[in-house]
Formats: C-alpha cells, sequence, structure tokens
C-alpha cells in the first residue's frame, strides 16, 4: 500500500515538475516570437551561485535509496528519519480519514517563495505567505498507508529543489 501511495505522490510530482517546465518552455518561446528583435539582451553569468548538493545514500538501507532516487534533492538522514515516522502516522491517523496537512517551507528570497507557490498551487495545495520569504502549503488528503509521509517527503524534495528550507508540517 505504501508503495501504491510512494508512486502515486511520484506522478503527481513528476507532473506537476512537467508542467512547471512546459510552462517555462511556452513562456521563453512567446517571448521569443512576440519580442523585439533590436532587443539588447544581457545575460549575466554569476561565479556566486550556490550549486546544488548532492547526496549519496549509498550508506542507508535499501528502502532509504529507493526512496531517495526519486527524491535526489533530500537528505537521506531526513528521508530515513520521516520513513521511520511512518508507522506512528499510519497508527494515529486510520486509513480513509480525513485531513489537512500544512507544510511550511522558507527561502532565501521572494522568487524562489513565488516560485514555491505557484508549483504548489498547480499541484493542488492552497498557498499562503507567512512572511517575506516563508510559505505554508495547506491540502487535504485522505490517510492511507504511506500517503502523510509521501506528502512530507513530495513538498520537502520540492522546497529544496528551489534552494529552500522544509521547516515543518501540521496536520488538522
Amino acid at each position: 500500500m505504501f508503495q501504491r501511495t510512494l508512486l502515486t505522490a511520484m506522478t503527481v510530482a513528476a507532473g506537476a515538475l512537467a508542467a512547471a517546465l512546459v510552462k517555462t518552455v511556452l513562456d521563453k518561446r512567446d517571448e521569443k516570437q512576440y519580442g523585439d528583435d533590436d532587443e539588447i539582451r544581457f545575460i549575466r553569468i554569476s561565479d556566486d551561485e550556490e550549486e546544488q548538493t548532492v547526496y549519496d545514500a549509498s550508506s542507508k538501507s535499501e528502502e532509504v535509496q529507493k526512496v531517495c532516487a526519486v527524491y535526489p534533492y533530500l537528505n537521506p538522514d531526513f528521508v530515513e528519519a520521516k520513513l521511520g515516522e511512518n508507522a506512528a502516522l499510519n497508527e494515529k491517523y486510520p486509513p480513509e480519514t480525513l485531513l489537512s496537512i500544512t507544510h511550511t517551507a522558507h527561502f532565501s528570497n521572494s522568487n524562489a517563495a513565488e516560485e514555491f507557490s505557484r508549483i504548489m498551487d498547480e499541484a493542488g495545495y492552497v498557498c499562503v505567505d507567512r512572511s517575506e520569504y516563508a510559505v505554508a502549503a495547506t491540502r487535504n488528503l485522505f490517510a492511507e498507508d504511506g500517503a502523510i509521509t509521501s506528502d512530507i517527503l513530495n513538498v520537502a524534495n520540492q522546497t529544496a529543489a528551489l534552494k529552500g528550507t522544509y521547516e515543518t508540517y501540521e496536520i488538522n
């Protein structure tokens, strides 16, 4: 059951990522198509930009390695901790229980926070700015084996992909 939920969550995450990529490509195409040909465009290349951290999960269990392959932006220690909480979450929230889960993520700039909100809105979450760089993303879901853990990993991975920090989740 957990693997099916994880697969569903991966599909949703991949769909959201694909939608974001398609939108970006179409926007750039439209920009080129309707842009002024005489316009000079400057591209700033900076060595200051942070590189994305690459994690090695080879020292972790096979289950953690598989999950890290799906969520490449997450620290294997974080994944291991969340997988460890799965049984307790399943026990606390029986199957078919309607839940509202709110995730809080923090970013270093408003552009990343806005992009996170846009992506999460497209994935069915309701986003609210908590501060200039902090966003709360909420959605309702029915509890089933692994559903909460999958949701946490999905949102945390999206946060990390935008170089943000996944802070916490709250279930109501």
